[in-house]
């Protein structure tokens, strides 16, 4: 700063007063030698002595010249020196400038936003309370909900109607228990069939029966078993036509018991429900049952009253009750025959084939049953067998 204010203040301005002084000697110079040339006698001696200031005139102003040139030249270094530092000094200024209003910028934007505070926890965590676990209830299969969905049954019994002959062992069946098909009876030995209707006949003359008791005659062609005398799910009941022989079951469809239309029976002696008597079931026809006795059968005593009909005992034709054999134990709760074959999973299971008899001695809530066949006890499907035997409520 003290050079540049040198400069201005005092070499430079000395500079040009030197210029100005050289430019006045140099006019006084150039009168003398112009008169002098003209004036002197000898010309060319007043030649040289003018060449001899000029030349001195001339390199007392270039170097003049060049003495000022160089100041004001060192006089602009130091003025652009100057510049870069004030333009430095201004870029910095520039920048802190910036850094604060982006200090202030984030300082705002940070009122509009909220803290988060993140706490660094496990991501899987175990619950305080443990979940008790639910038991698994096992709920027993109802396979009958959809014996009345599809159209293979509805179509067969839409076209054969009800008097379409009993099936014969011949069918084919699917693996039980899905859909249940009708086990077949076999002919000549009264099993019990499955799933076939009560057929309605044409009018045949019945035998002559007292008047509280009726039996229809034998369908044409299908197999026969002794008609059941009571019925355990259609009570109270009136006599009018149908066969007091009726099965308790809808699916005994192999009983030779029907109800017969328009037949000419005398009347019933009472009007309302009458109990079944606790008598023994009339025989089937002598000629279609040669495997029964054809001994006559006794005579029914006369009905009894509806009030005694709750002590009444119901009494049942049981085809496989000619008697039990020596491995039947001696308490059982049901005699039941197989409907399906069945070959056992595990060891404490029984193994059967369709038509055998099995003695239960216990139902399972779940379905099961345990029982005796052929000496061997053990668990089998209840969904497996059919009921053969029957008792009062």
């Amino acid at each position: 700063m003290a050079e540049l204010q040198m400069l201005l203040e005092e070499e430079i301005p000395s500079g040009k007063r030197a210029l100005l002084e050289s430019y006045q000697n140099l006019t006084r110079v150039a009168d003398y030698c112009e008169n002098n040339y003209i004036q002197a006698p000898d010309k060319r001696k007043a030649l040289e002595e003018t060449k001899a200031y000029t030349t001195q005139s001339l390199a007392s102003v270039a170097y003049q010249i060049n003495a000022l040139a160089n100041n004001v030249l060192q006089l602009l270094d130091i003025q652009a020196s100057q510049l870069r530092r004030m333009e430095s000094s201004i870029n910095h200024i520039s920048q802190t400038v910036d850094i604060h209003k982006e200090k202030v910028a984030r300082r705002e934007i940070g009122i509009l936003t909220t803290n988060k505070n993140t706490s660094r926890t496990h991501k899987i965590i175990a619950p305080a309370n443990m979940e008790r676990p639910v038991r698994y209830i096992r709920k027993p299969i109802d396979y009958t909900v959809l014996d009345d969905v599809g159209h293979g049954v509805k179509w067969l019994k839409a076209k054969h109607g009800n008097n379409q002959p009993a099936r014969t062992g011949t069918l084919s069946r699917t693996n039980p228990p899905t859909q249940k098909p009708p086990s077949p009876p076999m002919s000549g030995r009264g099993t019990l069939g499955r799933n076939t209707p009560y057929k309605t006949l044409e009018p045949v003359k019945p035998p002559t029966v007292p008047n509280d008791y009726m039996t229809s005659p034998a369908r044409l062609g299908s197999q026969h078993s002794p008609g059941r005398t009571a019925s355990l799910n259609q009570r109270p009941r009136t006599h009018s036509g149908s066969s007091g022989g009726s099965g308790s079951r809808e699916n005994s469809g192999s009983s030779s018991i029907g109800i017969p239309i328009a037949v000419p029976t005398p009347s019933p002696p009472t009007v309302g429900p009458v109990a079944d008597s606790p008598t023994p079931p009339p025989p089937p026809p002598p000629d279609e049952m040669p495997m029964f006795d054809d001994s006559p059968p006794p005579p029914p005593p006369p009905p009894v009253d509806y009030e005694d009909e709750e002590a009444a005992v119901v009494q049942y034709s049981d085809p496989y009750a000619d008697g039990d054999p020596a491995w039947a134990p001696k308490n059982y709760i049901e005699k039941v025959v197989a409907i399906y074959d069945y070959t056992k999973d595990k060891d404490d299971e029984l193994s059967f084939m369709e038509g055998a008899i099995i003695y239960v001695i216990k139902k399972n809530d779940d379905g099961w049953y345990e029982g005796v066949c052929n000496r061997v006890t053990g668990l089998f499907p209840g969904n497996y067998v059919e009921s053969i035997m029957h008792y009062a409520d």
